[in-house]
Formats: C-alpha cells, structure tokens, sequence
C-alpha cells in the first residue's frame, strides 16, 4: 500500500486531498447521516454513535457497523495481540513521517472531532479495527505510531470529563498502546488518565471479564489480562517513571473501597496483581496487608486475607513460593489468617467476593485461593532457610486443619479443587498430619478429631474428586495389602517395652486416633447421604479399600471391585461387592445387607473394627507376653478416644455419636 506525509499532530483538518477510498468510512458515514461537515470550526464534536455532543460528552452507546457492541456500550472490545513484534515508535511528540492512506484516513476522521472529543474518534477507529487479523494489528500499530505516545497522551488527558464512557475509551486507547508504544510511553498514557479514570477503567474490565452476560467475553478477558500485565510492566520501572503513581493510586482507590466494584475492592486489585506477572508487586501487595496485620490482629478481614493468599499463590514457582512471607507472622497470628481464609460475615449466606459478581470472576477468586492452597501442599520444608524449616511444616499441618474444618463453608462451598488441595496434603504429610493432630502437647492438636473427620467425612466420603489420593494415603500409612505401615510395625513390636518406649507408644496412638477420624467421618457421612447408590459406593470405594485384600482373593467379586476402582464399574458391580462385604463380615439382615443408613453405619464400624485383625494372627501373637500386648491395645483405644470423645473398654473402633 503506497504511503505518503502524516497530516496530525494539530486539531484543525488537513488540507491535503484524501485519498481515495471505496466509500465513505464508519465516522464519514455517520457524520453525513446527522448534517455535519468535517469543518469543526463550525460544528459541536460528533460522536460516530448519534446526537451532538458537547465537546467533554463522554461516548454515547450503541453497536457500531463492524463489531460487537462492549457490555458498556461504544463496540467491539479491543484486544492485545503480544505475538506481533512492537513497531519502533517515533521521537517523544513526533510522528511517524509516512502512513498509509488508510491510517491517513483514520487520522482525518479523529481531526474532524474538537480538540476535547478526539479521545472518542480515536477509539472508535481501533475498535473498527479490534479484531486480531494481521491487517487491523498493523493498522492499530500504526495508527498509534502515527499520532505518537505525546500525543496520545494528550488525547487520554480528556477522558477523566467522561466519566460514563471514559474507561471503555481509556481500556481501548491502552490496549492499543500495549501493542505499539515501550512499557515507558505507556506509562504517558496513564499519567495523563489519572488514578481515578484509571482505576473505573480497570475495574468495570474486571468486571465485564468476569461476567457471564458480557457480550464478547473472551475478548474482554484477554484485554484485561493485557492490562493486568501493563500494570505489572509499570511497576516494575524504576522509582518515579510517569504512570508509576497512578498504577498505585488506582490500586490503592480499589483497596479502600473508593472505587465502585460490585465485589470487595480489594479483591479486584487482587485479580489485577495475580494476573500482571510481577511477583515484587506480589509481594508488596501482600506484605502491606501482612505487616499492617502483625501490627492490629484486627485489621485483616477474610476478604483482605484471600486477596493475599491469591496473590502469594499467583507468583512464580520457587523454592519457596512466596510462603515464607507466612511464616514470619507470629504463630497466633499465622492461625488467625488461616482461619480467616474460609470465614464469611456471619448470616451473609455466601463470601463477599461471591455475592453480586460474575460467575467467571467467582471462579477466579475461589482458583487463587485453591492455587495457593496447592502451593502449601507442595512445600517442601527443606527448601526453606533452617530457622524457618519446623514453621513450613507447621504450615501445611494447620492449614490442612483449618481447611478441612472450613471446607464447607460459602466460600469454599465443598468445590473440588479445595478438596484436591486438602487431599495433597494429606498424601504430601501424612504420617505429620496425624502425630501433629494427636498430640495433646502439640499447639496443633485436633481437639477430639474434629478436623481430620471432618476430612474424612467430606473429602474421602461425600467427595469423589480426592477420594482415591486420600484412601491411598491412609492405606499406605496403615500398610493394607503388601504395603508395610503403622500396623505392620506394631504387629511386628509385639509390644516389647523397649520398643514401645522408642515408639510404638507414640505409634499406637496415632494409630488409634486416625481409626477413630475415619470412624467419626463414615458415621457423619453416612447419615448425610441420602442417596442409597451413594452411600453404598462410599463405602465400597472408602472403606472397601482397607480390606482389599479379602475382597480381592474372591473370585466372585475381584474383578468387579478392580473397575470399581479404575471407575469403568457401573451400579451393579457396586451392589455386588457392597453385599458381598455384608455377607463377608456378618453384617447382614434377613440375608441382605442393609442398605439404609443405619445399616450402613454399622457395616463402616465393623470394617474400620478389620484393621485390628493383624494384631490377632498368629505371627503378632506367637512370641508375645500378653502382659505387653495389653497395654498396647490400651493406647490405641485411648488415641480412638482423643478422636471420637468416648472411651470404650472393648477394642474400639471409633464412630461414637457425638452429642
């Protein structure tokens, strides 16, 4: 396409002839459909959408010729291409010397505005050229180039009198500048908006990439992330670089609930820091709330304590992850934090964060939290300098408590992910998790099992999205089949005193106590489950696998139970195997294994009771003082009682109501 001489930089219009065309453009149009002629010495500005505007109305509403009108009105939503390489631009308040006659057009159209409306011409010829095709790519570019980042700058610092339109003018005009202009010319742009236009632009974005109802709303996702990510370039630039301050004023206007956000404020700076893949501004963001909590343990709300936990768990992978942050807080500090996470204000009926916003943005936040409760689960304490190696552990320890508790709450609502996070952790820390929550001098103890059968009951039972992980944990620590665990190395201790001093005690109590979660969690769980089907397959699945061993050296059932655990077994194979198991154990009535959920509840009982058998065989017995062994079945039954709250003479297997 031939080129010729820039015709901008100044508002009157170019006397130059222009060039030929196939018809009128988008704005030509329009403006002859309303009587105007481009002499803007004898006319108001003419917006390209209708009406006669005076020079500061903001960009009238509609759905232009060519696109898809945005939730907020103006058209299509212009989003950043990163894969096209940036066109080098001209000098500070230069144009570029030659463009191409369509771009030339562009420029005559924006000239056609006063001075005070052009911000709206220039955002309308982008977004008439808004999809990402090589050639609307090139023409923004060079659009942008064009005028030069002085000058676009200079346009921007219109847009704060606009206030209804102003930041789908401002999101489009920046996207653009995200493709054509360095981090430093962008940070002109935004300079000139202000912290208060930049901060709505920001937040109605958020907004509309949240939201179901957004027409178009891939694109205006993708803009926000390219926004998100200009926030983090211009943060990272050295101290006092323009637009610097204003990236921090609008941050901070939506920190303090100054800025209209349907949703806690906070939350969508959050979204904005997890998404500009700067992990100082990570940090900071962080340390700000953190530091203020150390200081009044009454300044963090759960809201605030999420938009954290989001932003520690959106940072790079490293050898800490950021979680070291965490462990500088005061213990009773950390664990207030820790609580914080899964609390709602009390009546509210759902998080603030998941009230009144879109559902794509709820899914956000609830997958920044996940996200960092993944990174807790992940952890590897001897990653941490030494001084900090016992807190990491701690961490995970009391995070899995906390959660597990909460894991039901409006905020973390039983989802899927929160219990893939909770399973990790358990799997990454199992045989820590159990002797943390039974010791009585541990400042971790699980008063009465509460958290872990909590786990148990939510996690292994009603869900099945870390059921497996979970019963793989708890089998291997047992050490069920050919798997070598607690049980083996109690059964192989025989109760020696010398033994039990080194630690089969501490062995026999732990022992004791994860019989008596799991107890509690199947008794809860099957009480809860309405479904016949469903409480017949936890049970298969659940306690099904700590006596696989015997379900699979039957024939009859072995193969059914090997695609019950695969997942390719349907509701017959299910019901074979659960009847088998009824039969096998004696839990029967009239023949039939009963099925309601009191039967069931008696069938866990008996199953869980199975786990005692290895100390009955003949190899734990032979060789063995009975004068060692009971005081060995004495613990376990008094580590059941610190879960379960009651104390049973007989061998105990935990699942005792609760009142």
């Amino acid at each position: 396409m031939q080129s010729r001489p820039v015709q901008e930089n100044k508002p009157a219009v170019s006397q130059a002839a222009p060039p030929p065309q196939a018809g009128p453009n988008l704005a030509q149009r329009r403006l002859t459909q309303d009587g105007f002629t481009p002499d803007t010495r004898s006319r108001q500005a003419q917006s390209l959408f209708g009406g006669t505007p005076t020079p500061y109305q903001p960009l009238p509403t509609g759905t232009p010729a060519g696109g898809t009108s945005a939730p907020g009105g103006g058209g299509p939503v212009l989003t950043p291409n990163p894969t096209v390489p940036v066109v080098t631009t001209a000098p500070p308040g230069q144009a570029a010397t030659t463009v191409s006659p369509q771009v030339q057009a562009a420029l005559d159209d924006i000239n056609a505005y006063q001075p005070a409306s052009q911000p709206i011409g220039l955002a309308s010829a982008l977004k008439e050229h808004g999809s990402n095709s090589p050639e609307d790519v090139a023409f923004r570019r060079e659009l942008m180039t064009a005028l030069g980042p002085d000058r676009v700058a200079e346009l921007m610092g219109h847009v704060s009198a606009m206030p209804s339109d102003g930041p789908d003018i401002a999101r489009t005009v920046l996207t653009a500048a995200t493709e054509a202009f360095p981090v430093a010319d962008q940070g002109k742009l935004v300079k000139a908006l202000g912290p208060e236009m930049l901060g709505a632009a920001l937040a109605t974005g958020v907004e509309a990439a949240g939201s179901p109802d957004t027409v178009g709303r891939d694109a205006a996702l993708a803009q926000m992330q390219g926004l998100a990510k200009m926030v983090g370039d211009l943060s990272a630039l050295p101290a006092g670089a323009p637009g610097q301050a204003e990236v921090a004023g609008a941050l901070d206007r939506l920190k303090n609930n100054e800025q209209f956000c349907k949703g806690p404020g906070v939350t969508t700076a959050a979204w904005l820091v997890a998404n500009s893949g700067n992990d100082a501004l990570k940090s900071s963001f962080a340390n700000g709330y953190l530091e203020a909590y150390k200081a009044d343990a009454t300044s963090l709300s759960p809201e605030e304590a999420r938009a954290v936990a989001w932003t520690l768990g959106s940072m790079t992978p490293s050898a800490t992850n950021g979680l070291d942050t965490l462990l500088a807080l005061p213990q009773a500090e950390r664990s207030g934090f820790l609580t914080a996470l899964g609390t709602a204000p009390e009546g509210a009926g759902a998080a603030p964060e998941l009230k009144n916003t879109g559902v794509f943005f709820q899914q956000d936040v609830q997958a920044g939290v996940n996200g960092f409760l993944e990174d807790v689960a992940n952890l590897d304490p001897s990653r941490f300098p030494t001084g900090q190696q016992q807190a990491a552990r701690e961490l995970r320890i009391e995070t899995f408590q906390k959660v597990s508790l909460a894991v039901d709450s409006p905020f973390f609502g039983d989802s899927a992910e929160t219990h893939l996070a909770l399973a990790h952790m358990f799997e990454k820390d199992t045989a820590g998790i159990i002797n943390a929550s039974a010791d009585s001098k541990e400042p971790l103890m699980d008063i009465e099992g509460k958290a872990l059968a909590k786990f148990f009951d939510h996690v292994a039972f009603r869900g099945e999205a870390g059921r497996d992980i979970v019963m793989e944990a708890v089998k291997q620590y047992l050490g069920t089949g050919d798997r070598v665990g607690i049980v083996d190395t109690l059964v192989e201790g025989k109760g020696d005193v010398e033994f039990m001093k080194a630690r089969g005690n501490l062995l026999a109590r732990d022992l004791g106590f994860v019989l008596g979660a799991l107890g509690v969690g199947s008794q809860s769980a099957m009480a809860s489950l309405d479904s016949e089907e469903a409480r017949k397959k936890a049970i298969v699945t659940v306690l099904g696998s700590l006596v696989e061993t015997a379900i699979e050296a039957n024939p009859a059932v072995s193969g059914m139970y090997s695609k019950i655990k695969d997942g390719s077994a349907g509701e017959v194979s299910v019901d074979k195997v659960f009847n088998w198991l009824g039969e096998h154990f004696g839990v029967t009535t009239e023949g039939a294994t009963d099925a309601s959920k009191e039967g069931i509840q008696t069938l866990a009982n008996v199953l869980i009771h199975a786990s005692w058998r290895p100390f009955f065989g003949n190899d734990a017995l032979q060789g063995a003082s009975p004068a060692d062994l009971t005081p060995l079945y004495e613990l376990v039954n008094g580590g059941v009682a610190l879960a379960d709250g009651y104390v049973d003479p007989n061998l105990n297997t935990g699942g005792a109501p609760r009142n």
